[in-house]
């Protein structure tokens, strides 16, 4: 839409073209806020009234033309310029096209080419205006970012680089632009960059790319989005998520550890139980652990104590296994380990490793026993329940068989305790297992 209100300030040293002029604006209700003969007048008259435009001839009373008017106008205020001239040489063209004038008219010129040069002039400066606010808001928002903003070419030439935090590049920022990814970065990872380049220009789709670069920081995990720009070029922004992934791993951490012992969760334990239940882990066993006595330790000695026995019986599973064995505090006292790939024969040896372990650690005087069950699946009929109840059934019956040594191991130490009552105490553990042989303590 045009500016039909537009404030237009007229240079003119021609008494009868400036007569001409103005009338003729006005019949367009544009309101001329000024008239000046010469640039040493013109220069505070526009300062005062900040027209809209400013219509300048070339050829004026006093020292300076109207071209060096114009480019004093534009770069001290920002106004646009448009000339009047009755006579162009090459060498006043060319100081026209330095001075970037918002178009020019050739007088004798009717009043029809005037509107629309005006209106032209008007509607380029009123764009020029938007595109530097956008520009600004740009800017603006890009300095708010904490992102590293990189334009490359299809070569992987730097052509801009800009961020707030200068510390995100593997070399000063300054000295980036107009390198090559090659000069700056791993050549795997520059090379994998290029290769998103080339697919986000000829594809138009966004391009992911996650990666770890040593920065001024140290070493930081970035994701960088890369668009295409153009033909031969692609803009990237590139983040910091050093911080977002070490919060991921510690809310999978949290979700699948148990926190006393530092061993996998029985969450965990169900999601590995059905992805291992294929016939290339065949065969696959499992050891169920239940610790003999901890219901006492913690009657009689405290949780605390009791806290400690369980962190025992979990050390003793780390000393035993491999790094790929699968070991889960499934209950209270209960541990699970899933061993892939592992035949009976291997699996009773696991199983002894284990007791001998925790002998020592008894005889050392730490009370560390177990009741230990295993069962092995070779065959994809067997459910994984049924293999899990048939090493449960299995620890049972080992908790049954050698309960009155493992109680005796028990007792001795708690004897050293001050204020211990064993007899007492013995009576509540041969009391709890007349109601019931299997209950535990």
């Amino acid at each position: 839409m045009m500016k039909r209100t537009a404030k237009i300030l007229l240079v003119e040293d021609n008494a009868l073209d400036a007569k001409i002029i103005t009338d003729s604006l006005r019949k367009k209700n544009y309101r001329i806020v000024g008239h000046a003969t010469s640039v040493e007048e013109a220069m505070p008259l526009i300062a005062r009234r900040k027209p809209d435009l400013v219509l300048m001839d070339i050829t004026l009373k006093g020292e300076k033309d109207g071209i060096w008017g114009a480019s004093q106008i534009q770069q001290t205020m920002n106004i646009p310029v448009l000339f009047l001239s009755g006579f162009l040489s090459d060498d006043v063209k060319q100081r026209i096209l330095e001075a970037e004038p918002s178009g020019f008219l050739i007088k004798p010129f009717n009043e029809q080419e005037l509107h629309i040069n005006v209106e032209l002039a008007l509607y380029k400066a009123g764009m020029k205006k938007e595109l530097e606010l956008k520009e600004i808001r740009f800017q603006s928002m890009v300095k708010a970012l904490p992102d590293l903003l990189i334009n490359y070419d299809r070569q992987g030439n730097y052509l801009e680089a800009t961020t707030q935090d200068k510390d995100l590049m593997p070399i000063g920022l300054e000295n980036v632009k107009g390198k090559n990814i090659l000069e700056v970065l791993p050549e795997s990872l520059a090379r994998s960059i290029l290769l998103c380049i080339e697919r986000a220009i000829q594809s138009g789709s966004m391009q992911t790319l996650e990666y770890e670069l040593e920065t001024f920081k140290g070493e930081r995990i970035f994701e960088m989005r890369l668009a295409g720009s153009g033909e031969n070029e692609a803009v990237a922004i590139v983040r910091d998520v050093t911080e977002a992934r070490k919060t991921e791993e510690e809310l999978i951490y949290l979700r699948f550890r148990d926190r006393l012992t530092d061993l996998y969760n029985r969450d965990f334990f169900e999601e590995e139980l059905q992805r291992l239940d294929t016939e290339r882990q065949y065969p696959l066993s499992v050891i169920i652990s239940d610790i003999d006595g901890l219901k006492m330790v913690n009657d009689v000695l405290g949780h605390q104590e009791g806290d400690k026995l369980v962190q025992r019986a979990a050390q003793v599973m780390k000393d035993c296994f491999r790094d790929e064995d699968i070991i889960c505090r499934t209950g209270g006292d209960e541990f699970t380990i899933l061993l892939p790939q592992t035949n009976e024969a291997d699996t009773r040896k696991m199983m002894r490793r284990i007791r001998e372990k925790a002998q020592e650690m008894t005889y050392k005087g730490e009370y560390t026993q177990m009741a230990l069950g295993a069962a092995t699946k070779v065959k994809s009929t067997m459910s994984t329940t049924e293999l899990l109840k048939e090493a449960d059934d299995n620890m049972y019956q080992n908790k049954l068989t050698n309960r009155d040594n493992k109680l005796s191991d028990l007792l001795k130490i708690l004897e050293k305790t001050p204020g211990f009552n064993p007899g007492a105490n013995q009576k509540y553990w041969e009391r709890l297992s007349r109601l019931n042989p299997l209950i535990e303590d």
